[in-house]
């Protein structure tokens, strides 16, 4: 194994392994026993992990070749001796920025029960891992002293594989630095933003995901503080990420501090805010970061608040102007997909070059026009009569595909968006939501590589439909239809603005 790390050595207070009632063994000699045995499962046998208290803690063991893994609770206190010697040696490989980048990784702090950051900021820049379980319903923390059974349990072995895992990942990573190789950061992180109480679980498991396939998450820890170094912290997590990626559920969350918003809210606000002036930047300034964000909401909405409501509302709503941000309700496994996507490929941002089964690129000439027709699986028998009136007409048609990965189906829509010359949403059996979804897309097209504006876009009415039509009209869209039956005259507007007429 080719890395200088010879030790990890665990660093905790006395108290905190005190006998649990009913065991001879106290919590950190617990936890010793299982970061041991997973450590052993992942071939490190080369490894010595020795665990020490902090009042038994001496400078000299604070090596280059040394992880330590700190272990926190309210019993913790600044003038602790051996805690001094920890925060010297972190509070020096921040000061330099090479040692920041390099090496600060190898200190990680583990939280045995709840743990205030107040008067701990340089813990703020490590990995923290919380092994211990909040109350859905209270949001009382309880400390867990049994570690099998449970689904308490189980979440407290997943932060477990959690922590192995990413001291896997800092060896591998030294390995890497050893022999030479060069790992752009940026490309493969994300900013998974904090969430709700009742999607704690899913922030883990996507968290989870997002590292088992070699990309950063950030933050490393919870966003904590008062309103000023909430909006700091936020917004230098997303600076370093090239992807956002918010879970919105049921709970808005408590307001902060200071402010009428929850974090939840606070950081779709930043993450806006950031890619607004980053477009603005890169216009300026002829660059090429890119940021691209993707808010996935739960379909879950039995037990969901007012407030909420309107806030997803505005989700959806302000989504439509950021060309880089796209709203999705899938369920998690396929949103997990998206995500992976969306990373490795660089999503929208670069050429992709897939092949696709049973798809063929519309060849564009200067004489056809490509239009685009959009509707819903159930619709799709009856807008045909639509798609044959238009190739009547002389026109290429192009429609969604449904069948296939989700990233391929994803991936086709937008290639539609891209080409296309005009589009139509067939308005069926489906929701207003899903409607004013689609013309979002619409809104965004040049952000998945359109250069030309768009000559027309309709919403094709079949019957009656209660619909706002100001909102229509505001996005410059045209409404037909509204009849039982189709009738090729229903597409007459269309067609005239097509040609140029109107």
């Amino acid at each position: 194994m080719m890395n200088t790390i010879e030790k990890i050595l665990i660093v905790h207070s006395e108290e905190d392994d005190l006998a649990i009632q009913g065991d001879d063994k106290g919590w950190v000699t617990n936890f010793f026993k299982f970061l041991s045995s997973l450590l052993l499962h992942m071939n490190y046998q080369d490894l010595l992990l020795e665990s020490c208290s902090l009042s038994q803690l001496k400078k000299s063991e604070l090596k280059k070749n040394v992880i330590v893994v700190l272990v926190v609770s309210p019993i913790l206190t600044v003038e602790n001796k051996g805690y001094k010697m920890i925060s010297s040696w972190i509070k020096q490989m921040i000061s330099s920025q090479k040692g920041f980048e390099d090496e600060v990784e190898r200190c990680l702090v583990v939280h045995k029960t709840v743990f205030n950051f107040q008067n701990f900021p340089e813990l703020l820049n490590l990995n923290n891992y919380q092994l211990y379980e909040i109350d859905n319903v209270t949001g009382i923390p309880r400390e867990i002293n049994r570690f099998f059974g449970s689904e308490a349990e189980k979440n407290y072995w997943m932060k477990l594989i959690d922590l192995s895992f990413d001291i896997s990942k800092y060896l591998s990573l030294k390995s890497k630095k050893n022999q030479g190789k060069i790992i752009n950061k940026r490309e493969k992180t994300v900013y998974l933003a904090e969430v709700g109480k009742d999607l704690i679980i899913q922030r883990d498991m996507m968290r989870r995901e997002l590292r088992s396939h070699g990309f950063e998450v950030l933050p490393k820890n919870t966003i904590t503080g008062n309103l000023r170094e909430m909006k700091m912290a936020i917004k230098n997590n997303l600076s370093n990420a090239r992807l956002s990626l918010h879970l919105i559920g049921e709970d808005y969350g408590d307001s902060i501090e200071g402010c009428d918003l929850s974090l939840v809210d606070l950081q779709n606000e930043i993450a806006n805010e950031y890619s607004d002036n980053l477009t603005k930047e890169n216009l300026k300034n002829n660059k090429k970061k890119h940021f691209g964000r993707l808010i996935w909401i739960s379909q879950s909405k039995k037990n969901i608040t007012e407030r909420q409501k309107i806030f997803i509302e505005n989700i959806k709503t302000g989504a439509a102007l950021y060309e880089e941000t796209e709203v999705l309700e899938v369920d998690m496994e396929e949103m997990k997909s998206i995500v992976i996507e969306e990373i490795e490929t660089g999503g929208r941002f670069y050429n992709a070059n897939r092949e696709i089964s049973g798809y063929k690129e519309p060849l564009k000439t200067d004489s056809s026009k490509i239009i685009y027709l959009i509707l819903d699986k159930e619709d799709c028998e009856e807008g045909q009569l639509i798609a044959k009136a238009l190739k009547r007409k002389g026109l290429q048609v192009v429609q969604p595909i449904f069948e296939g990965e989700l990233v391929d189906v994803r991936y086709i829509h937008q290639e539609n968006l891209k080409r296309c010359d005009a589009a139509i949403i067939y308005f069926g059996n489906t929701s207003e939501s899903w409607i004013k979804t689609k013309l979002q897309d619409l809104m965004k097209s040049p952000g998945f590589g359109r250069e030309k504006k768009m000559t027309a876009k309709a919403v094709y009415f079949r019957g009656e439909k209660k619909m706002d039509v100001n909102y229509l009209k505001k996005n410059n869209t045209m409404i037909l239809g509204e009849q039982a039956e189709f009738e090729i005259a229903h597409l007459k507007p269309f067609l005239e603005l097509l040609e140029g007429k109107k």
